[in-house]
């Protein structure tokens, strides 16, 4: 009788303990597990995900496709394929401008394509989205062109203008085909990475790391990481599209408070060139850029205070015309030589996407047409990564099993 009533006493006790595991066994994965450095940049490729609107379109299913481009940039038969007839472009692809963008807020300008390619590799490529390519053919394939690891030495006094926007961290090994030497060819002089995490791999083949105050989410990150920066570093670039909700997205007015605080002594303790914030090119881009400085000087500021070293811009749609068009007028707007650090041929405003061809020559040309301009200091495509975040697979550097594709090793040897 005792020992009934005892265990009645505890009843209580042993019910908030329940309660207790229970709401540990339903809590959040995120709240048990916090994200250290090392795991920083894959956190953030994933957040790249709101940086490219989903895309409805999806590739047909199939046994994966292994091409090869001729010199001329063509696609030679696939294999594992019956027929693989691919014709070069001379078509037009057209869509309407729009203020009231779609969810990735991109303009499209309605030009006409007509451009050949100019590349000269013979590289493999895996366009499955679910399988990997074949890892001998992906090595085989970079012997070919010298694009492979052994590159050390580049990067070293290096003026080239293609760098590597890099999501991918430093955990690959020096034989894993995703490890970024593998992308690190003569035309590659500088990286960065969405973030203020440098690639100790990297760093060590000499090439340029730029750093990103990617949004005010990274405050902490952004003073804790500057004593870890390799001593490479010589430009930094500001806020990840500001006038786009699911990014940095916030006003001009608001952000000058960080550019102050946080950015601006780069400038004067470090002699550390800033980039301004890179907008998307929606027509709101532009329009930030200008309110920002406005405000910034309103608010009491000097005017070179205010004032960026350079401008970074973002820009997806399908073609070529339109892309030097947008390049141009937003330099018009500026005034400013500009870095081009996001940029592929893809349709985010339900029109038609590039084909293969149309993606293969928008970035070759394009590539070539930077190298022209002053103005234009530096350029980096996207995207070096396994998953391209809803945009179209032909426009990866990387496959989707980490090897080099042949637009991956076409920029890093020819661009």
């Amino acid at each position: 009788m005792i020992a009934a009533a005892k265990l009645i006493d505890l009843l209580p006790a042993l019910a908030l303990l329940g309660m207790a595991l229970t709401g540990l066994e339903n809590a959040p994965t995120a709240a048990l597990a916090v994200p250290q450095s090392r795991e920083h940049h894959r956190h953030l490729a994933a957040r790249l995900a709101d940086n490219v609107a989903q895309q409805d379109k999806k590739r047909s299913a199939g046994a994966k496709r292994t091409l090869r481009r001729r010199s001329d940039g063509t696609i030679c038969k696939a294999k594992n394929t019956e027929s693989s007839t691919f014709t070069d472009v001379s078509s037009t692809a057209s869509a309407t401008a729009s203020a009231t963008a779609s969810a990735a807020d991109l303009q499209v300008a309605a030009v006409d394509t007509d451009s050949s390619s100019v590349a000269d590799v013979s590289f493999t490529d895996s366009v499955s989205s679910t399988q990997a390519a074949s890892s001998t053919a992906s090595s085989n394939s970079a012997q070919s062109t010298d694009v492979t690891g052994s590159l050390a030495t580049v990067g070293t006094g290096s003026t080239t203008k293609f760098g590597l926007a890099w999501p991918n961290g430093d955990w690959a090994t020096s034989t894993s085909p995703d490890y970024v030497g593998n992308y690190v060819g003569t035309k590659t002089s500088w990286y960065y990475t969405w973030s203020p995490f440098s690639v100790g791999s990297a760093d060590q083949l000499n090439v340029e790391y730029v750093p990103m105050y990617w949004g005010v989410k990274q405050q902490s990150d952004w003073w804790a990481q500057q004593s870890n920066w390799p001593s490479t570093v010589k430009n930094a670039l500001f806020f990840n599209e500001p006038n786009q909700s699911g990014q940095c997205d916030i006003s001009a007015g608001d952000a000058v408070q960080y550019w102050m605080n946080d950015y601006l002594p780069l400038r004067s303790s470090k002699g550390v060139r800033l980039g301004g914030a890179a907008t998307t090119s929606a027509p709101s881009g532009l329009q930030w850029v200008q309110d920002f400085k406005t405000a910034c000087v309103q608010y009491g500021n000097s005017e070179a205070d205010c004032t960026s070293d350079f401008v970074p811009i973002h820009w997806y749609d399908v073609t070529i015309d339109g892309f030097k068009s947008y390049v141009e007028s937003f330099h018009d707007g500026v005034g400013q030589n500009l870095w081009v650090t996001e940029y592929a041929c893809q349709n985010f405003n339900g029109g038609a996407q590039c084909t293969d061809q149309e993606i293969w020559n928008l970035h070759t040309e394009m590539a070539a047409w930077f190298d022209q301009q002053d103005y234009i200091e530096r350029y980096s495509p996207f995207g070096v990564m396994k998953d391209m975040q809803g945009v179209e697979q032909y426009n990866a550097l990387m496959n989707p099993d980490g090897s080099i594709t042949s637009l991956g090793a076409w920029y890093a040897a020819n661009s």
